[in-house]
Parts: C-alpha cells; sequence; structure tokens
C-alpha cells in the first residue's frame, strides 16, 4: 500500500471523474455552488486559520467529527477541503470519508460511491482503484465504499495505521471526516492518530453537555478547535451589515 500511495499525487490528472452531475453537487457546499457567498467565506476563513495554526505545529492529517449525527460535519469537511484545494492549487489534498457507518462524501459530491476506504481496507482492491480526482480540481477524494460488518474493527486494525502513514507520504494536506463521537467509539479511535480534530457544532441544537461529553470521549486526541455550524448571519450583527453593503 505504501509505495502506491507515495505515488497517489502524481497520477490525479489522470484520474476519471466519476461525478454522476454537476447538478447533482449538494447546494451546502457553498465554496462551489455560492463562492461569494459569507457562509463560503466562513469556509476560507476557517482554512486560514488552520494555516496559521501549521505555522506553529505540523499538522498535516485534520479530522472532522460531531458529538452527534446531523451536525454538518461532512458538509464542513467537504467545503474546507475544497477551499484548501482552491487556496492551493500547488498542493496534493485528500478527503477521506472514513464514516463507514454511513459516508456521505461521495453523494455530498455527486459522486459515485462504489469502491471506498472500506475496500481499500479489506485488501479487496489498490488505491487507484479508490482515489478520485473532483471534476477538474487538484481535490483527490477516497469515499467510503460499503458499511463493513465491524466498523469499529476495521478502523482500529493495522491496515488503517499504515494507510494513514501512506498518506501523510503522499500528500500536503488530508481531511478525514470521521464518524459523530458519542454514538461509536470510531472517533475515539482514530482521533488519536490525527494531528488535529475539530468539533463540529450546530448551533441552537446541540447541549452544550452533549458537546461536553465528546469532548471528553476524545481525551487524549489534539482538539484544536469547534466549528460552530448553522449560524444565522443575523446572530452576527456585523457581518450582518457587511454583507448588506
Amino acid at each position: 500500500m505504501d509505495s502506491t500511495m507515495e505515488r497517489a499525487g502524481n497520477f490525479l490528472p489522470r484520474v476519471d471523474e466519476n461525478t454522476a452531475s454537476s447538478n447533482a453537487v449538494d447546494r451546502r457546499v457553498v465554496t462551489l455552488t455560492a463562492p461569494a457567498s459569507a457562509a463560503a467565506e466562513q469556509y476560507r476563513t476557517l482554512y486560514y486559520r488552520l494555516e496559521r495554526m501549521r505555522e506553529q505545529r505540523p499538522m498535516k492529517v485534520v479530522a472532522l467529527t460531531s458529538a452527534m449525527p446531523g451536525e454538518g460535519k461532512t458538509v464542513t469537511s467537504v467545503n474546507l477541503a475544497l477551499a484548501a484545494a482552491r487556496a492551493n492549487p500547488e498542493r496534493r489534498i485528500l478527503l477521506v470519508d472514513a464514516d463507514l457507518r454511513r459516508g456521505q462524501v461521495a453523494p455530498t459530491l455527486g459522486m459515485r460511491n462504489k469502491q471506498g476506504l472500506a475496500e481499500l481496507l479489506a485488501g479487496e482492491c489498490d488505491v487507484r482503484d479508490v482515489v478520485r480526482r473532483f471534476n477538474s480540481t487538484r481535490l483527490a477524494v477516497i469515499p467510503a465504499g460499503a458499511t463493513p460488518e465491524e466498523s469499529t474493527q476495521v478502523l482500529a486494525s493495522a491496515r488503517m495505521k499504515q494507510f494513514l502513514k501512506a498518506v501523510r507520504e503522499g500528500f500536503d494536506e488530508v481531511y478525514v471526516d470521521l464518524p459523530p463521537t458519542l454514538p461509536f467509539a470510531d472517533a475515539a479511535i482514530l482521533g488519536h492518530q490525527m494531528d488535529g480534530v475539530l468539533m463540529v457544532i450546530r448551533a441552537n441544537v446541540t447541549p452544550s453537555k452533549v458537546v461536553n461529553q465528546a469532548v471528553e470521549q476524545l481525551a487524549g486526541a489534539a482538539l484544536v478547535g469547534c466549528v460552530l455550524n448553522g449560524a444565522e448571519v443575523n446572530a452576527t450583527p456585523y457581518l450582518k451589515n457587511y454583507v448588506k453593503k
């Protein structure tokens, strides 16, 4: 796996796009569907904050999780990875869907979710079979693939550790969409192997007690910040007035 992954960034221009339809991209992927919007600007701001953190510490592999399902972690992961790819077209950017229970990266991007991380970790295919290039961008995507019987066991395997080692060597930036933290052990297991973890929180929905529980479950992982998702522009007077102008 290592030698093949090391060459992954070099063959991206030749990878089939495998995109179902440009119209199939989720409208919440605002870095594509509404790049001039306030929401898209917030994702770019998030990316540059990570860049500033990288000046202080190595942070090649960044994971995103949430306390519970439905908080927008996948949409945030996709927007952040696309913001990274657009900001630095010379870098090799990879987005990995590690939510093997309910992978949503492929459908969010309008891509076909055939083989993916699950099949790669099971030894059923080669990395060349699962890495997709999104449209004409330099963004590489590895979808989740089919749901395995024992997702936690698969993510805790030696193959997963080998995979993470390989992508560190083959890509400049890697963004990993993890499962929600509280319902499953997956995020806690993988969180410790990441350089940084972002907690996505749905505004006015997720109780602070639940967020605290999720943070406690990730104890030991490099939690670098939280992303407040779904906040209304009206909640920020300055931004509201600025956008009106």
